[in-house]
């Protein structure tokens, strides 16, 4: 049996959260930077989610401030990504929209476009694939079943944030590909994927 030292154990834990939390930080203030801004969310320990200062339960997509606070000063983003590990929000609308698809509508688009055009930044998480397009590129489309888009003013979860049941992350990161993608070629193909698996 191999001897543990006291106190190891939570020198690790406290490593963790470390290099956890300075992986937030360093991605809000990459996003703001981007010119997307962003918003603190709440803390999640993989079972719920809840505000790091109240303790009060909140929803995986609800910001711990105003969500007319949303900022892409560096400032305020280093100040809040400072103590908590929280998750990374950003409303949707004037800067993206997303598009949401079951898993593996999302996997089975990325392959049909060989990972090109008409996708952009693609993040997958246990609550499916999310596609960051052009804003107003979506349209009136029929979707399908289980494919959603995000309304104006939506909340969404950003990478490397975690949520209920693991972690939000880049598929195709916006460093990779720094144009967004095509609202209506994503859905028209994911609408044809998803009739073909009918």
């Amino acid at each position: 049996m191999t001897a543990v030292a006291r106190g190891s154990r939570s020198r690790c834990l406290a490593e963790d959260h470390g290099v956890a939390l300075r992986s937030l930080r360093a991605a809000a203030e990459d996003y703001a930077a981007r010119g997307w801004p962003v918003l603190p969310g709440p803390v999640c320990d993989g079972l719920t989610t809840w505000d790091p200062v109240r303790f009060e339960l909140l929803g995986g997509r609800e910001s711990t401030v105003s969500p007319s606070e949303a900022t892409v000063d560096r400032r305020v983003v280093s100040e809040w990504w400072a103590v908590h590990r929280q998750a990374i929000l950003s409303p949707v609308g004037e800067h993206f929209d997303v598009v949401r698809a079951p898993t593996h509508l999302g996997w089975r688009a990325l392959a049909a476009f060989d990972g090109g055009r008409p996708l952009g930044p693609m993040a997958l998480s246990p609550h499916g694939a999310f596609f960051f397009v052009e804003p107003g590129t979506c349209g009136d489309r029929e979707l399908a079943s289980g494919v959603e888009v995000f309304a104006p003013g939506v909340l969404v979860v950003l990478p490397p944030s975690r949520v209920v049941a693991g972690v939000v992350w880049w598929r195709i990161s916006p460093l990779e590909r720094d144009a967004l993608g095509d609202g209506a070629g994503i859905l028209g193909k994911l609408a044809e994927l998803s009739g073909e698996s009918a």
